[in-house]
């Protein structure tokens, strides 16, 4: 992957001239989107010139997709000695994003090693493999000092949480944390019965699979002031040993701060178990939740709740993603669409714009697909309300013309970002 070496052998001959402005070549890159398929398209835009090498060669390595033989040559490009003294790559410093979530079995743990040693300077971005991910690692992870975003979703071998709070101490710019979904192995013995957790202080989203219950559970609820102030967004996904009573007080720890929550695939939780989040959190704007979880009293208000009376009271929630997954539920106390269009008719849900909903969950059939509509349109009626009301994010909006009707302010970009929408996931 080398191509500088290809640019003094392979001189391009033409009567017409190959020089364009360097702005202009980076408008023309600006075209390209940021794809798996548009990356052979900047091999061969850096083919061209030595010019187009140096304004392309930066794009090329900044985020590549690596998979099979791409992966190899990746490799042995900014790995070409293990001694990294003797022979350097220097296109090792134009990795930002690392991401080896397709490495599976072309991969090594030294190698993985390696890699985060040659590209630590600028990497902003890791996504961890699946099976070459191990203790070996940490110490090149360590001096990451300028990573954003650490994914480790996908290790399969279980970690040390003493080896990443070790690691996480020295990452000071972190601001996204998935941690595996495998076993964490906490460790035990009189060395281990106080333990500081050490969160990176930029930390804004953190996401919790595996072994979160027990000590390390333990250690988070008697710990809360260790989370930072930054971090407003938080993911439970995969935790077989967390139910309800260990949730909740955590979530509520962090109740003041979290404005994005996503729960799903716990299989400890059971049916309506989480009815009440909107309580626990009340400055939830961000809410991706199981159907297993929650049940018709969701949402449950006081019965005089009207939208007349009580829309201001209406719960700051914006976005609301509806997931399956799979738990025995009991399909008489199950939450439907006829709850969700009375959550959003009262105007409980009055500031609800964004509506996923996955397939799987069955309301879009042929028997619900008229309610589906209504819901749909109901999203609509109440954005239109909110508007010409001036209300929650039209409120002190700037730039519109007085007197604009709401149809005409749709057709306008601003207004086409900000409609509402009712979306079915697919293969969900």
């Amino acid at each position: 992957m080398d191509i500088s070496s290809e640019l003094d052998t392979q001189r391009m001959e033409s009567p017409y001239a190959n020089y364009l402005p360097d702005e202009l070549l980076l408008q023309v890159l600006d075209f390209l989107p940021r794809t798996e398929e548009s990356q052979g398209t900047l091999w061969n835009f850096v083919l061209v010139s030595r010019q187009w090498y140096s304004v392309g060669i930066s794009r090329l390595y900044a985020s590549p997709f690596l998979v099979g033989l791409r992966y190899t040559h990746f490799v042995r490009t900014l790995c070409p000695s293990i001694i990294p003294r003797i022979k350097r790559s220097e296109l090792a410093g134009l990795v930002k994003h690392l991401d080896l979530s397709r490495i599976v079995h072309q991969g090594a743990k030294s190698t993985t090693a390696r890699l985060l040693g040659r590209t630590k300077n600028n990497l902003e971005l890791f996504v961890a493999p699946q099976a070459s991910f191990a203790i070996n690692c940490w110490a090149a992870l360590s001096k990451c000092a300028r990573l954003k975003v650490l994914d480790l979703g996908l290790v399969s071998e279980a970690i040390s949480y003493q080896s990443l709070n070790q690691t996480l101490r020295q990452l000071g710019s972190l601001e996204e944390l998935y941690m595996p979904r495998c076993s964490t192995e906490f460790g035990y013995g009189p060395e281990f019965l106080t333990v500081r957790l050490h969160w990176p202080p930029n930390l804004r989203h953190l996401s919790m699979s595996g072994s979160v219950n027990g000590k390390f559970l333990w250690e988070m609820l008697r710990q809360p002031e260790t989370f930072p102030a930054s971090l407003h967004s938080m993911a439970l996904l995969h935790c077989p040993g967390l139910d309800q009573p260990g949730i909740k007080p955590l979530l509520s720890n962090l109740a003041d701060r979290l404005t994005a929550v996503e729960l799903r695939d716990l299989p400890a939780v059971k049916q309506g178990r989480f009815n009440n989040i909107m309580a626990w959190l009340p400055h939830l704007t961000t809410l991706t939740i199981a159907l297993d979880y929650i049940d018709e009293d969701f949402g449950r208000r006081p019965a005089d709740f009207t939208a007349e009376s009580h829309w201001h009271l209406a719960r700051p929630l914006s976005n609301l993603t509806l997931l399956t997954c799979g738990t025995q539920t009991d399909p008489r106390r199950a939450f439907t669409l006829v709850d969700l269009w009375d959550l959003i008719d009262t105007r409980f849900l009055g500031r609800l714009r964004r509506l996923s909903v996955a397939a799987s969950s069955g309301w879009e059939r042929v028997d619900e697909g008229a309610l589906w509509e209504t819901v749909r349109l109901g999203l609509e009626a109440l954005d239109q309300e909110n508007w010409e009301a001036r209300r929650w994010h039209y409120e002190g909006l700037k730039g519109v013309p007085e007197g604009m009707a709401y149809e005409e302010w749709r057709g306008t970009l601003a207004g086409w970002r900000e409609r509402p929408r009712a979306v079915v996931l697919r293969n969900l």
